[in-house]
């Protein structure tokens, strides 16, 4: 089967096109994505497909990341289609954050995407260009860290907006189609450092293993079914009813509690529910047990008498919020640069370096606009958003306990 082929097939069956689709086009220049960009022209006629093309420059490798860039744009102007750029240092993002150069340029990715379908709400789907090759390689990377069923699926076809029509195409049928069409693409030299553990598997286990690209679809359709099947199921369930169930319900729907109210569901937090759980079976988990509390913004001028210097760590430049700020609680990778801090900290390391212990981490509260986060409970505003003499509009946050409070009801808009 041809990429065209095999591309049109995995679209129908997962649904990922309608006719008139706004499609925001993940481009590298790589091989993948230009193959991806180049049969989403082919048939952007027959589907009414408008396409907006999108490129991330990490910033790593210097002028060869400047050429790649070029290169993308170049064959946009080509094409004829809408072009948008965004620059990284994802060094220096990985290194704030405390992850992996490839964690930090995926978040990265990601973030820019939905920043641009804010901005253009008729933004309706976000193709990217993995591949079967990709998500083998994903694949065994999650067996190596122990992963149970959701993460043996790998790689999903769509997630959300997130449509992957090349997910079935092998990297051969890829590197065949770039050929027959005459297709030129730019090559990551990092590709071939084994020091990745991603680079060691795709260049030296894969081959080794002389995998069978239809066995591998069969085998991710039937994971697929089942791990759907599975969280169709837990997801059903009522919370005096997760202790009842099977473990493969149970984990699940403790998984879910946890992503539902912000939190990362690793093992450690998933155990620690459902301790809770058997504490008080009748009971919300991680809820205070007499009150809840909520976020009071209270909006002044700065020459206002009401402001105090010693109240200013919890006031912040209402000028300098990006889009609309929105009470919350903590999610897995937010970090903050406290007012006149060196660098970002992440939310786990500030806590950890003020004595925080993890149980009290769960209930502080945030407040976060379209950038990320501009104030933390106990911690103050961020520095991006401090007051300054050249303030002229001014909020003031404070927490206020209250019956019918909770998270996610204050904002900034």
């Amino acid at each position: 089967m041809t990429l065209p082929q095999q591309a049109h097939q995995t679209s129908k069956e997962h649904n990922m096109l309608s006719p008139g689709d706004h499609v925001l086009i993940g481009l590298s220049g790589g091989a993948d994505s230009v193959a991806l960009l180049h049969w989403l022209c082919a048939i952007c006629e027959e589907f009414q497909l408008t396409l907006i093309v999108v490129h991330v420059n990490h910033g790593l490798r210097g002028a060869a990341s400047d050429h790649d860039e070029q290169f993308c744009r170049d064959l946009c102007a080509k094409l004829g289609k809408m072009f948008h750029v965004k620059h990284f240092d994802i060094a220096a993002r990985a290194k704030a954050q405390g992850m992996g150069l490839e964690e930090a340029g995926r978040e990265a990715r990601y973030a820019f995407f939905d920043e641009l379908c804010k901005s253009a709400p008729q933004a309706t789907k976000i193709a990217l260009a993995h591949t079967l090759s990709d998500r083998a390689e994903t694949f065994l990377l999650n067996v190596a860290r122990g992963a149970a069923l959701r993460g043996l699926c790998s790689i999903p076809p769509t997630r959300g907006r997130i449509i992957r029509p090349l997910i079935d195409c092998t990297r051969a049928q890829v590197e065949a189609y770039c050929t027959a069409n005459g297709l030129d693409y730019c090559t990551d030299s990092t590709n071939q450092n084994n020091s990745y553990r991603r680079n060691y598997i795709r260049n030296e286990v894969l081959p080794k293993l002389n995998w069978n690209a239809d066995s591998l679809r069969r085998m991710f359709a039937a994971l697929m079914e089942d791990e759907t099947y599975l969280q169709q199921q837990a997801s059903q369930l009522a919370q005096d009813e997760i202790l009842t169930v099977p473990p493969p319900l149970k984990n699940r729907a403790l998984r879910q509690m946890l992503v539902d109210t912000g939190r990362e569901p690793s093992q450690a937090r998933m155990q620690e529910l459902e301790k809770q759980l058997y504490a008080q079976p009748a009971g919300p988990a991680f809820l205070p047990p007499a009150v809840n509390r909520a976020l009071k913004i209270t909006h002044f001028t700065n020459n206002s008498p009401d402001i105090h210097k010693q109240g200013l760590a919890n006031c912040l430049d209402y000028d300098t919020i990006v889009g609309v700020a929105r009470e919350s609680r903590r999610k897995p990778g937010d970090c903050m640069r406290l007012v006149n801090g060196v660098g970002s900290k992440s939310f786990k390391k500030l806590c950890q370096e003020r004595g925080i212990a993890p149980a009290a981490r769960e209930h502080l509260l945030v407040l976060r606009d379209d950038a990320g986060l501009v104030w933390m409970e106990g911690f103050g505003c961020a520095h991006r958003c401090r007051v300054t003499k050249q303030s002229q509009r001014v909020v003031k946050v404070t927490v206020e306990e209250s019956a019918s409070g909770g998270t996610d009801n204050a904002g900034i808009d």
